[in-house]
């Protein structure tokens, strides 16, 4: 059986718009106008990043035994690897894909086991996916799986996944699965604080939106443009989001802190501003910070980016932050 372009649209999670041509179904987790923002405010690079499938999904209920598709991929970051996971009933049963990236066409073709049952397909972070002929045991039923919650992750390389092998287990997609929310992924490695991103509307009014930036800001910008942008964000994001509680996410622990940079002061200054900037904004709460993550090699791929072994241990972290800051509300 295989389903058509409107069925894949509504067990399709993270993103705003799915297109179909020539049979083939595309997925962005930005509006155009948002990719916009990026081409006229940033590079062409910035914009392509826009078409990565970071935390893109598929959740359905199904009794079918097996799923297949055809993918191509293409650009979407600076990362080769491309990686599928494909989930039932929350354990992780099929990792396929590639180190490298390559070839850049496939195809998968898994097994679910018996019975009904929740299936979750989480694609690559890293690469644009385009996908055609997905199918399902004729007759199978196909039910869309929602999360309680909806949320929106705003970041950098850190929230678009750098460097998690497993899509699973990239930050975003194991905090919004912790919080039980369906989890849109606004972030673009290299990014810093981007008020402009903010001006187009915004067609998914969240729950929960969190907003991770600094690290970037710190290494490429003097003090007082950090300063500037970021209040300008927070000033702006606050007032898009009047309605979702909002988390304003301290930057993680780096093993280059103690280098001198155009910000002029140590890296833990970062959290100091960002605190102060949020400070009069009710909606917002601080959350994170360098006690995180673990100060060792062996958590990162660089020494700044996590491996999944460092995001199990940051989404975890950051989870019970969040959680305790919504009970206390």
């Amino acid at each position: 059986m295989r389903l058509d372009a409107e069925a894949v649209r509504d067990i399709t999670r993270g993103t705003e718009l799915i297109t179909e041509c020539d049979e083939k179904i595309s997925f962005f987790r930005f509006t155009p106008e948002q990719a916009e923002m990026y081409r006229k405010y940033r590079c062409e690079d910035y914009c392509l990043m826009t078409n990565s499938t970071a935390d893109v999904r598929m959740a359905f209920r199904t009794d079918s035994e097996r799923v297949g598709f055809d993918y191509e991929l293409s650009f979407g970051s600076h990362r080769e690897p491309a990686w599928f996971d494909i989930c039932v009933d929350g354990a992780l049963v099929v990792h396929t894909g590639s180190a490298d990236g390559k070839p850049e066409t496939g195809h998968i073709d898994a097994d679910l086991g018996n019975g009904t049952k929740v299936v979750e397909i989480c694609f690559p972070w890293s690469r644009a996916v385009t996908i055609s002929g997905f199918t399902l045991d004729d007759g199978a039923a196909v039910v869309p799986v929602r999360r309680k919650y909806t949320m929106i992750s705003y970041g950098d390389s850190i929230t678009h996944g750098y460097d998690a092998e497993y899509p699973s287990l990239a930050l975003s997609s194991a905090l919004s699965r912790m919080l039980g929310a369906d989890n849109t992924n606004k972030a673009i490695a290299g990014d810093i604080f981007f008020p402009e991103l903010l001006l187009p509307e915004e067609p998914i009014t969240p729950d929960i939106v969190t907003a991770a930036y600094g690290t970037n800001n710190w290494n490429i910008q003097d003090k007082e443009s950090f300063v500037g942008d970021c209040r300008r964000f927070y000033s702006a994001l606050s007032e898009k989001y009047r309605s979702s509680r909002i988390f304003a996410v301290l930057p993680i622990w780096r093993d280059d802190n103690d280098k001198q940079t155009r910000f002029g002061e140590p890296f833990e200054r970062t959290a100091d501003i960002i605190r102060e900037v949020c400070a009069p904004l009710d909606n917002v709460t601080v959350v994170g910070g360098t006690r995180m993550t673990p100060h060792l090699g062996d958590f990162y791929t660089d020494g700044l980016h996590p491996n999944d072994k460092g995001f199990c241990v940051y989404a975890a972290n950051l989870y019970r932050e969040i959680i305790a800051a919504l009970g206390n509300n």
